[in-house]
């Protein structure tokens, strides 16, 4: 969506300080000297703030709590297994597969498929077939119970083309609504069910990857507030699904 990619460029947090930076080194220039200082420190306790462990909790934890961890043998069972891609990176010039930071996905949708929860894994996304796929397969999941869909470049595509997978499916039931256990990261479930939920499909979350969950605690210490480059990264992603979800509210309400 052209919409998110736009605004996600000007808005997210980095480009805002930046601007403020900015604006401040103008106001210098032009002599405008409390004006300049006001955005100097402001930048800085922008920057700061994004920083924070504490931020972090705020923003990932708020998009994660709905979707608790779930035992895979608790799970309803369904048509298919829909694993969205972006958890691993792609091994055409390597023997194995990749594991990113989100390759949680993949390993719940294997768990899911051993648990007898669905015929078949369907992993969502352009290079899935040389970054899931391999991890599946060394998971235990036969080749034959995948079916990749090659094409989705974002989560509105991931759903709009999973649904005609899915409907199309060998010996599926068609005198009913298919099923489908969706496994992503909890931060990313609640923007991927708003998409899904404009789709025929009925769709269990099966969420995992919570990884603002599993650093939540029961108080904030000074440390939570101490400026950290890789809680300022998190942060510019709980940012990005943050606006994502809204935005594509706003998109589908026009819509209609």
């Amino acid at each position: 969506m052209l919409l998110n990619k736009i605004a996600g460029f000007i808005l997210n947090p980095l480009m805002l300080g930046i601007i403020l930076i900015a604006a401040s080194v103008l106001c210098q220039l032009i002599h405008r000297r409390r004006a300049s200082l006001a955005l100097g420190v402001s930048s800085i306790l922008w920057f700061w703030l994004w920083s924070t462990h504490a931020l972090y909790i705020v923003l990932g934890y708020g998009l994660e709590k709905s979707y608790p961890p779930q035992l895979a043998a608790s799970m309803p069972k369904a048509d298919a297994i829909v694993v969205l891609g972006g958890g691993m990176g792609s091994n055409t010039n390597l023997p194995y597969a990749e594991m990113g930071l989100a390759a949680d996905r993949a390993w719940h949708a294997a768990r899911l498929y051993h648990a007898g929860k669905a015929p078949v894994v369907i992993p969502s996304g352009g290079g899935e077939e040389f970054s899931t796929v391999p991890l599946l397969l060394d998971l235990g999941v036969p080749r034959s119970a995948i079916q990749v869909e090659p094409d989705a470049r974002n989560t509105e595509e991931n759903a709009l083309l999973v649904e005609k997978l899915v409907n199309g499916l060998p010996n599926r039931e068609t005198n009913r609504v298919a099923r489908v256990l969706l496994v992503t990261s909890a931060w990313h479930m609640r923007r991927s069910l708003l998409n899904f939920s404009h789709t025929g499909l009925e769709v269990i979350p099966a969420a995992t990857d919570h990884e603002a969950t599993t650093q939540k605690k029961n108080s904030l210490s000074l440390e939570d507030f101490l400026p950290s480059y890789d809680k300022f990264h998190r942060n510019n992603i709980m940012f990005k699904e943050w606006l994502g979800f809204y935005l594509y509210k706003v998109k589908y309400k026009i819509r209609g």
